[in-house]
């Protein structure tokens, strides 16, 4: 009972204090001379990041480039059509691509794990 508490009381916290940290950051950006662009897509990256953990409890993954990685394997592809209608054409694709490139490890092993542990 204390865990789902303590879920709750978290969740509500970043729920609410989460658009002031975001806008507290744009400030101090602004006012230091720091590109703000750079600031607000690192946000929605962290954002994506955390939707794929939310979603499929992935957390080193967008949920664009994870989505692409399932439909390669035969799953959610309605779900990347939906994602690439809203974002532009190959969207997932490309996300994917672009984590692939980092050359991160736990990426491709976590999904293999994962993929393969479902069926």
């Amino acid at each position: 009972m204390r865990e789902l508490f303590l879920f709750i009381l978290a969740y509500l916290l970043v729920t609410l204090l989460t658009p002031f940290v975001v806008l507290w950051g744009v400030y101090i950006r602004f006012i230091s001379g720091f590109d703000v662009r750079i600031y607000l897509l690192d946000c929605a990256v962290g954002f994506d990041q955390a939707g794929g953990s939310v979603i499929y409890q992935q957390p080193n993954f967008t949920i664009s480039s994870y989505t692409y990685f399932m439909c390669k394997n035969g799953q959610y592809c309605w779900f990347m059509k939906f994602i690439d209608f809203i974002f532009g054409k190959e969207h997932c694709k490309n996300s994917y691509i672009d984590e692939v490139k980092e050359d991160r490890e736990d990426l491709n092993c976590v999904a293999r794990y994962k993929y393969n542990s479902s069926n």
